[in-house]
């Protein structure tokens, strides 16, 4: 009897596995088939979109996106190109203040020549940023050794002087709004002026983004006047009073 019972156990285990390794192969399927795909889709989404397109739907660029409606640039980042952006952020708008940017935003000429400033014609990674810098770096330094041989590099030696580019590479870019822009790499870091790049190499179908924490002000812009002008008229002035002595005027 214990015989047939054992061979029973035998025989249902038998036929029990294909169901059980045919549910694991389902497992494993619906396991692997999920994530990896997607999460390359999505990495990848963004080169199918504009840079107008990528900025109106990032969260991060909600004031960017509503100044470039109010200045009529929509258009040309949606189409033209290729573009490279360097792109503030939100909290780079709000550094500059509400009544500065409620200012900026009605001066359509300014808000124009600011966004401008943020634009360069032509598609340049970090990388290649990086690089240009280092060349330019490089040739400065070899016609600074042509002019002035090795003399000034040994007194600075000597009097423990160091070289202010080292480990500093800068170049410049022309931006649409006709003025250069200092970017620089240090350690690894990219720059824009004295902002800095917080994400970059964002790859649009019209050019790359670079998200930067400042605002750039082209020269010549002045975003503070209005507030200077308010605090200006608002401060008491000294006067002469009728005995001669300078006073306060309320």
């Amino acid at each position: 009897m214990k015989r047939w019972i054992t061979l029973c156990a035998c025989i249902l285990a038998l036929l029990a596995m294909p169901f059980a390794v045919t549910a694991a192969v389902i497992g494993d399927e619906n396991a692997t088939a999920t994530p990896m795909g997607e999460t390359g889709q999505m990495d990848n989404q963004t080169a199918n979109m504009t840079i107008a397109a990528y900025i109106s739907e990032d969260e991060n660029l909600t004031r960017l996106a509503e100044a470039i409606t109010a200045a009529g640039l929509y258009d040309t980042l949606n189409s033209g190109g290729p573009y490279t952006l360097f792109a503030p952020s939100n909290e780079a708008f709000d550094a500059l203040g509400n009544d500065t940017v409620n200012q900026l935003m009605n001066e359509t000429d300014n808000l124009t020549m600011v966004l401008q400033y943020h634009v360069v014609e032509g598609e340049y990674t970090a990388e290649n940023i990086t690089s240009m810098a280092g060349n330019q770096t490089d040739q400065e330094d070899q016609a600074g050794n042509e002019s002035e041989g090795g003399v000034l590099d040994i007194f600075s030696g000597l009097l423990g002087g160091e070289n202010e580019t080292a480990g500093e590479n800068m170049s410049t870019l022309t931006t649409l709004a006709g003025e250069d822009l200092n970017v620089s790499a240090t350690d690894g870091e990219v720059m824009v002026e004295n902002a800095t790049v917080t994400m970059a190499d964002i790859n649009t179908t019209n050019g790359v983004i670079h998200i930067i924490d400042q605002v750039l002000v082209p020269p010549g812009v002045n975003l503070t006047a209005a507030e200077n002008q308010t605090m200006m008229e608002e401060t008491p002035t000294p006067a002469e009073n009728d005995t001669g002595l300078v006073g306060v005027v309320q």
